[in-house]
């Protein structure tokens, strides 16, 4: 299995686009987590709503019965996929326990979904703006539509990684984002973890087009 989301993680930061305009060619809403033992966080759980375009074209490569669900064979077929990719893209993830961001330091526990209905969806865009603008994009660049509408309505393809901290602590801060911009990733603000706070980055940014950055979105919590 050889997705398009494997493909866009291989590639980013291969070329260095001289585009008019573009726009990012997946979209995620994150999910954040925050997991606590004994008076200290240990974990951040964090969970990738894929757009439902994206979606439809991965959950087929994933779903091998097609019975609209994925079982643990399919899940695991898709973490040997999936994880080395993202484990050589320090999984687009920052993590600081009040010191210095890291990237995560082991493979995180894994599992997938379809949410069907969707759970995340957003406004049309165009996924392939700036593709045919200045620097031709490569064919296995270039955005993918799925074959047709769903009659059933839109669904979303879901990652939940579950990431050990350096070391337990009272604070902690994660940032995930494509620096390239090619994958698209903004943290969903109305479930935010109590005692947690999202933010703009000042730090790191996404920048497909050069000139043209999108900071990244930063959640940060600490307990009492």
């Amino acid at each position: 299995m050889r997705s398009i989301i494997a493909l866009a993680l291989s590639i980013a930061g291969l070329l260095v686009p001289n585009l008019a305009v573009a726009h990012p060619h997946i979209w995620i809403q994150q999910v954040v987590r925050a997991v606590a033992k004994d008076g200290k966080y240990t974990h951040v759980e964090i969970e990738w709503r894929f757009d439902p375009f994206a979606s439809e074209i991965e959950i087929p490569l994933i779903d091998e019965n097609k019975d609209g669900k994925f079982s643990s064979a399919e899940i695991k077929a898709l973490e040997g996929d999936m994880m080395p990719e993202l484990k050589n893209q320090g999984f687009l993830t920052w993590l600081n326990v009040g010191s210095k961001d890291v990237r995560p330091a082991k493979l995180p526990a894994f599992g997938a979904r379809i949410d069907d209905p969707a759970t995340f969806s957003l406004p049309d865009w165009d996924r392939s703006a700036g593709d045919k603008a200045g620097m031709p994009m490569p064919e296995n660049k270039r955005a993918s539509q799925p074959a047709g509408p769903r009659p059933t309505g839109p669904r979303n393809l879901v990652y939940v990684m579950r990431f050990e901290l350096p070391q337990p602590g009272k604070v902690f801060s994660v940032t995930t984002f494509d620096p390239d911009d090619f994958i698209r990733i903004e943290v969903n603000k109305d479930q935010i973890p109590a005692g947690c706070a999202l933010a703009k980055s000042t730090t790191y940014k996404a920048e497909f087009v050069r000139g043209y950055p999108v900071f990244a979105d930063t959640v940060t919590c600490q307990l009492p």
